[in-house]
């Protein structure tokens, strides 16, 4: 399929451990085909125990966590590392069993322990090779730990560093809204809106080092961060997957969002 003829779009769901990620691919999925768009789910977890949702391509049938935890006795991090890194060795099996479907969206569920996907090159080859068309990243934050001044600059400058890493258009989600009071969503939209507001918070509920050291951070990362949209969706309720759906469609036809 040629990528620049496909009308494939693909969508990398990343994010901290527990932020929601499998939970969004399975609803997300459920609510497209419901919208009788068609989609292709992809399991890049080899660890995963179980999955909130049946995977299409599923990357624990090309390798086995269990065995090369055993075999090379590792323990579960370095093992989790060695099974991706022998995944990205197949890459081109798993490209072409992906990109052989035709289908309107690839959503891709990646490993649950963020940093092992974002910060090593099997990251990178993952998102260059798996899905074909036009691509986003969708970093979701977790709104009860984001609710919190030092943890909404701690996600700022991760989003930021993940939006640098793949150089790919990105939309940060704020799952979970459904499971948190509506005064924490308006806080953290307050915040993403506002920097003169954040720093106005950052000063009034931090100790003075951790105030002089959040303050900086926002600062310095905010023009970036200030630039990707930020949606509440829930995965439960499906309240603003018609949003995302929409911001997805604008973004990837109209190639909105690109580093400049």
């Amino acid at each position: 399929m040629d990528g620049a003829l496909s009308r494939m779009y693909t969508i990398f769901i990343t994010g901290t451990a527990g932020s929601g990620k499998s939970t969004l691919a399975g609803a997300f999925s459920d609510w497209l085909r419901s919208q009788e768009q068609t989609t292709l789910l992809v399991n890049l977890d080899p660890a995963a125990l179980t999955l909130p949702y049946e995977p299409d391509v599923d990357v624990r049938e090309m390798v086995d966590y269990e065995r090369i935890m055993t075999t090379r006795r590792l323990g579960p991090n370095a093992a989790l590392i060695a099974t991706l890194r022998e995944v990205a060795r197949h890459i081109e099996e798993l490209a072409e069993e992906v990109n052989s479907h035709d289908v309107d969206f690839v959503i891709v569920d990646t490993p649950g322990q963020l940093e092992l996907f974002a910060y090593r090159r099997e990251g990178r080859i993952f998102t260059r090779y798996v899905g074909d068309g036009r691509k986003v990243m969708l970093f979701l934050l977790d709104p009860m730990f984001c609710a919190v001044t030092r943890n909404f600059v701690a996600s700022m400058f991760l989003a930021s560093s993940i939006y640098l890493t793949f150089q790919l258009p990105m939309i940060q989600i704020l799952n979970k809204i459904d499971a948190v009071p509506k005064k924490y969503i308006d806080r953290i939209e307050r915040w993403s809106g506002s920097l003169e507001s954040l720093i106005v918070d950052i000063e009034n509920k931090s100790k003075k080092v951790l105030m002089h050291l959040s303050r900086e951070i926002a600062q310095a990362v905010y023009d970036i961060v200030s630039s990707i949209p930020i949606l509440p969706v829930s995965s439960i309720t499906m309240d603003g997957f018609a949003e995302l759906h929409a911001m997805l469609t604008r973004v990837l036809s109209e190639g909105e969002m690109e580093l400049r």
